[in-house]
C-alpha cells in the first residue's frame, strides 16, 4: 500500500528523478514507441538499514519498449514481502515523461525483506533489503540508571548493559568499558565480557560531590551511552561561617550577612539548620535589619551596636565554628561624594562607599560597603573626600587620590594629558607643608603652616581665588577652560586658619575670623553681592571673582563649609548661618542668613543640597537635601550624644562620645 510521501523525501525523489531525465535526454530516441517489453530497477537494490527506518536510496524502476524507449503514464505496481511500508508522491505510481516511477521504502522487522514492481503483464523486478539494528539498539543500558545515594557509597544496583549485533542477536564476548570523569567515582569492574546474552554489569561507587554525577559505558565501535545518578551529601562532620575573615563593620546598625553552613567530610554543604549567636552582644547582634527596602533573616545577620571585638558562632549538635567580628571605633570621621572616611581609635586609616575612579584609595574602582584600611605605612590623618580624596601626614605632606581630569590631585604631573586618576595616594608637588587640605567636586584647597592658602585643579569659575592662563591637566586642556594641576597662591595677603572647596567656589575663615569666600556666585555662594567679574563656559558667563571676597554682614566665624551652591557657617557665638541657594533652615541669600531654631551650634557641615549640625550640647540637627526636604532643622538619633560631626542632607556621620559612628542617608 502507498502512502504520500514525507516533504524531505519528496525532495530526494526529485533529485533521483532530475538525474535520470538528463541522462535519457542525452539520447535521441525516435518520435514514436511500442507498447511495454520491459521493466528494470534503475535504483534501490540490496540495501542495508535500520528497521523502522527509510532506506536512504529511493527503489525506481523503468519501463521500456521493443526498442529500449521510455514509456510515459504507464501504471507500476508494487507489492512489499517481510514486513515494512512504501511512500510515494502519487498512488498508484505511473511513470513520468522518462519512463521511471520511484518509491521509498519503510524498512519493518529485523530481517530480509523484499519489494516487487510489475506492470503491464511483464516479469516483475524484485528489490531485496535487510533491516538490522541501530545502533543505539545493539547498546543499551537494561537496568542501574537514575539511581541515588549517599556521596562515596556505592550504588544498590548494578549497571547492567546488552550489547547485540545488527541482527539482534547477543554480541557474546564484545568488550565492555565503564568510566566516569573525577571525582565521579569509580566502577568495579571497569571492563568485561559480554555473557552469551550479550550482557555485563559493573558496581557504580559514586564520587565525593553531591549532585548529580555522569558515566559512560562504551564499546568499541559505538558512541558512548551515558548513565547518571543523584549524590546526596553525608552526615555533617564540621560547620563553616563565610566569608572568612569577616569584613569589618564600620558604624551603628552597620550589617553583614555571613554564610553558616553545615558541610560533610567532603566538604559538601547539608541542608540542616544552623544558628548564630554572638559571645558579646553589646557589640554585635544577630537579628533583623529593619529597613523601608529590605528585611535580612534574624538568623543570618549581625549587626554592629558598639566598636570593639567579638566572636560569632554557629552550632550544630555537637560541631560548631566561631569566627571575630570587629566594629571599629574612631577619633575622626569625614564624608563626601557618598564616600566616607575616619582615623581608627588605633590611628589607621578607612575608607568605604562610592570608588568612582579610586577615590576610596585601595588601589581598585570597587565599591565598598564596608570600611577597608588604606594608605598603610604613609601615616596618614584623617582623609577628606569629595569628588576625590586628600589627606596630611604627620609632618604636613599632602597626599591626594582619585579623580584627576582637573588637576585636582595636584600631582604636577607631566603627563597630564593621559592621567585620568590615581588609584592610590599620590603626594601633592611642591614639597609645601600645609596644616590642613580640603577637596571639592573638582579641585582642592589648603592652608599651609604659615597661613596661607593655597588651591589647584579646576578654575573655571576662579576657585583657586587667582586667575591662571595654563591648561595643565587633561580635561581642561581638551575645553581650554583654565586649571593648574599644581598649588598655587589664593590671591592677596590673607592668614588664613580653615579653607573649604565646594562645588565650583572656596571659603576660609582668617585666623581673625573674618569669612572670605572666591569663584562662582551664581546664587549668592560667596556671601557677597559686589562680584564684577564672569567666568565659566556657560552663556551668558555667570558672576564670580576670581580673588577672595569679604563675607557680608560684619559676621566673626569659627568655620566655614562651601558646598554646591551654598555655603554655611558657625559664627564665634555658635550661632548657625547659610547663604547662597536656599536650605531647608535658611531662605536664598546673597548674605547670610541665621539658621532657626535657636540653637547654638559647635560645627555646621554642608553637601547633597543640605546641612547638618552639631550643637555645643552633642545633639545633630540636618536641614535641606533629598532626605530632609522642606524641613527646618531636625533632629537625628536624639538618643544618642555626639562629638564630631561630618554629615550633609544627602548622607553623612557622626561620631558619638563614645567613638562609635552613627551613618545615614546611604
Amino acid at each position: 500500500m502507498l502512502g504520500p510521501l514525507p516533504r524531505r523525501l519528496v525532495m530526494m525523489v526529485a533529485l533521483s528523478g532530475a538525474t535520470l531525465v538528463f541522462a535519457c535526454n542525452s539520447s535521441t530516441s525516435p518520435a514514436r514507441s511500442g507498447p511495454p517489453a520491459a521493466l528494470r530497477a534503475v535504483t534501490g537494490d540490496s540495501q542495508i538499514g535500520p528497521e523502522g527506518l527509510y532506506l536512504p536510496v529511493p527503489l525506481t524502476v523503468q519501463v521500456l519498449d521493443a526498442g529500449g524507449r521510455a514509456l510515459a503514464g504507464v501504471r507500476v505496481d508494487w507489492t512489499v514481502a517481510g514486513g515494512g511500508s512504501l511512500r510515494s508522491s502519487a498512488a498508484p505510481t505511473v511513470t513520468d515523461s522518462v519512463g521511471l516511477a520511484v518509491v521509498l521504502w519503510q524498512l519493518g522487522p529485523l530481517g530480509p525483506q523484499s519489494v516487487v514492481a510489475s506492470c503491464c503483464g511483464l516479469i516483475g523486478t524484485t528489490f531485496t533489503a535487510r533491516a538490522v539494528l541501530s545502533l543505539a539498539q545493539q547498546l543499551t543500558i537494561l537496568s542501574g540508571q537514575s539511581q541515588a545515594d549517599t556521596v562515596g557509597h556505592t550504588l544498590a544496583q548494578p549497571i547492567v548493559v546488552q550489547v547485540l549485533r545488527p541482527d539482534g542477536t547477543p554480541d557474546v564476548g564484545a568488550v565492555i568499558g565503564w568510566g566516569t570523569s573525577t571525582p565521579g567515582g569509580h566502577f568495579s569492574p571497569t571492563f568485561a565480557r559480554a555473557d552469551n546474552l550479550g550482557r555485563a554489569s559493573t558496581l557504580w561507587t559514586l564520587g565525593t560531590v553531591a549532585g548529580a554525577q555522569t558515566s559512560w559505558v562504551r564499546v568499541r565501535g559505538f558512541p558512548q551511552v551515558l548513565v547518571g545518578a543523584l549524590a546526596y551529601p553525608g552526615p555533617p562532620t564540621h560547620l563553616t561561617i563565610t566569608p572568612n575573615p569577616l569584613p569589618l563593620l564600620g558604624a551603628i546598625d552597620e550589617f553583614v550577612v555571613p554564610l553558616a553552613e553545615a558541610r560533610d567530610r567532603y566538604d559538601n554543604v547539608v541542608s540542616i539548620d544552623v544558628t548564630l549567636s554572638a559571645a558579646d552582644t553589646t557589640i554585635v547582634r544577630i537579628g533583623a535589619v529593619d529597613t523601608t527596602i529590605l528585611r535580612f533573616n534574624p538568623l543570618d545577620t549581625v549587626v554592629g551596636r558598639r566598636h570593639g571585638t567579638t566572636w560569632i558562632r554557629e552550632q550544630f549538635g555537637t560541631l560548631r565554628d566561631s569566627l571575630p567580628v570587629t566594629m571599629l571605633g574612631f577619633s575622626a570621621v569625614s564624608s563626601g561624594g557618598a564616600r566616607f572616611c575616619g582615623l581608627s581609635l588605633a590611628a589607621d586609616t578607612y575608607c568605604w562607599g562610592s570608588n568612582s575612579a579610586g577615590g576610596l584609595g585601595d588601589g581598585t574602582a570597587t565599591d565598598r560597603l564596608h570600611p577597608v584600611l588604606i594608605a598603610s605605612g604613609l601615616g596618614l590623618q584623617l582623609p577628606y573626600t569629595y569628588g576625590h580624596t586628600c589627606a596630611l601626614t604627620a609632618s604636613g605632606q599632602a597626599y591626594c587620590w582619585g579623580d584627576d581630569e582637573s588637576g585636582e590631585l595636584g600631582d604636577g604631573s607631566s603627563n597630564y594629558a593621559t592621567e585620568l586618576h590615581q588609584f592610590l595616594p599620590t603626594p601633592v608637588t611642591g614639597g609645601q607643608p600645609f596644616a590642613t587640605v580640603r577637596p571639592g567636586a573638582d579641585h582642592t584647597c589648603a592652608v599651609a603652616t604659615s597661613g596661607a592658602a593655597y588651591c589647584w585643579g579646576a578654575n573655571d569659575f576662579g576657585q583657586l581665588g587667582r586667575d591662571t592662563v595654563t591648561t595643565t591637566c587633561e580635561a581642561y586642556a581638551r575645553n581650554g577652560l583654565r586649571c593648574s594641576n599644581s598649588p598655587i597662591l589664593v590671591s592677596g595677603t590673607l592668614t588664613f586658619a580653615q579653607v573649604t572647596a565646594g562645588l565650583d567656589h572656596s571659603c576660609g575663615v582668617t585666623t581673625s575670623g573674618a569669612a572670605y569666600c572666591w569663584g562662582r556666585n551664581e546664587a549668592g555662594e560667596l556671601g557677597n553681592d559686589s562680584t564684577t567679574s564672569v567666568c565659566g563656559p556657560a552663556t551668558p558667563p555667570d558672576p564670580c571673582s576670581y580673588v577672595p571676597l569679604l563675607v557680608q554682614g560684619g559676621l566673626a566665624f569659627k568655620s566655614v563649609k562651601a558646598a554646591e551652591s551654598f555655603t554655611c557657617g558657625v559664627a564665634m557665638n555658635g550661632d548657625g548661618y547659610c547663604w547662597g541657594l536656599a536650605t531647608g533652615g535658611t531662605a536664598a541669600s546673597h548674605v547670610p542668613v541665621k539658621v532657626s531654631g535657636g540653637l547654638t551650634f559647635a560645627d555646621i557641615q554642608a553637601g547633597g543640597g543640605g546641612a547638618c549640625g552639631l550643637t555645643t550640647s552633642g545633639q545633630v540637627y540636618c536641614w535641606g537635601g533629598p532626605v530632609f526636604l522642606g524641613r527646618g532643622p531636625t533632629p537625628v538619633r536624639p538618643d544618642l550624644q555626639f562629638a564630631a560631626l561630618a554629615a550633609s542632607g544627602f548622607a553623612g556621620c557622626e561620631l558619638t562620645t563614645t567613638n562609635d559612628l552613627f551613618c545615614f542617608g546611604f
